[in-house]
């Protein structure tokens, strides 16, 4: 990451130097992915797929490598007969095909959660002039936050924002999205992807925030030599352990925007 200037304390410069990285699924939306991977294991008789397996081996991955992952470690290649590769590649097609036209379904059906701290907290960024990436390893983060009204959400919300109007989708708050792309090094491909993505809207900004629920995308924030927001929906502090997270929340209520620009201005001082 290049150097902040020695007046990075100034609100000006902050917002213009620092872009964030929003992972969707997880962090901005209680996407449908691990109900519609519950599912479909279930229907292929895995009975005892659980959040945890999905944390460490499905969350932020990109589809064919979870969906492998499954098949894989509950034995269901075995099960299938599937002792060549391209057998196992022929059952990952169908099982991962099954998964997608669910999940596809119920984002249709708008059978999935927002999460209104992070809605809060891009909006906020939003009105201070920060550039924000949208980023998931699945093509299907692009359709979900074109389904949510961000207009009716504000409705729920303390603070009102002039740049809202009726119809204005969430993905219209962000300047770059990164959804979906097939990149190689898995998150932190996609993480570099995004950063350079924001460096080109805007070329001023030279760090990073990252906002992250997996501990494998924390990582990966770490390794691209960005800060780390790791946001414990799912497990506590003990599943963060060696993620070499900056900062960690239960929830992004439990720290407003200033309060984060504080700790990363903090932070960046005390790296000197």
């Amino acid at each position: 990451m290049g150097e902040f200037n020695s007046h990075i304390s100034n609100i000006v410069e902050f917002e213009h130097q620092v872009g964030f990285i929003w992972d969707i699924d997880g962090v901005v939306a209680n996407s449908p992915h691990e109900y519609a991977w519950r599912i479909t294991a279930k229907r292929w008789g895995i009975k005892d797929f659980t959040s945890e397996f999905y944390m460490k081996w499905v969350a932020s991955r990109p589809r064919y490598e979870g969906g492998h992952n499954i098949l894989d470690k509950y034995g269901v290649y075995h099960k299938f007969n599937a002792d060549t590769e391209a057998k196992k590649r022929q059952l990952l097609e169908r099982f991962c095909t099954e998964k997608n036209a669910l999940i596809q379904q119920l984002i249709a059906e708008r059978k999935f959660d927002v999460f209104h701290d992070a809605v809060k907290l891009i909006l906020e960024a939003k009105s201070r002039g920060i550039k924000q990436a949208a980023v998931s390893a699945s093509k299907n983060a692009k359709p979900m936050l074109l389904n949510i009204d961000t207009y009716e959400i504000l409705k729920h919300l303390d603070k009102q924002y002039d740049f809202i109007i009726p119809g204005t989708t969430l993905y219209s708050l962000f300047d770059v999205d990164v959804c979906g792309k097939q990149l190689e090094g898995g998150k932190l491909g996609i993480f570099k992807f995004a950063a350079n993505e924001l460096t080109r809207k805007s070329p001023s900004i030279t760090q990073f925030v990252v906002f992250e629920d997996a501990p494998m995308g924390v990582k990966a924030a770490k390794l691209a030599d960005m800060f780390a927001i790791g946001i414990m929906r799912i497990g506590g502090k003990e599943d963060f352990r060696d993620t070499g997270a900056d900062i960690l929340v239960h929830s992004l209520d439990d720290i407003s925007y200033d309060e984060l620009k504080h700790r990363v201005i903090e932070i960046i001082k005390q790296r000197r």
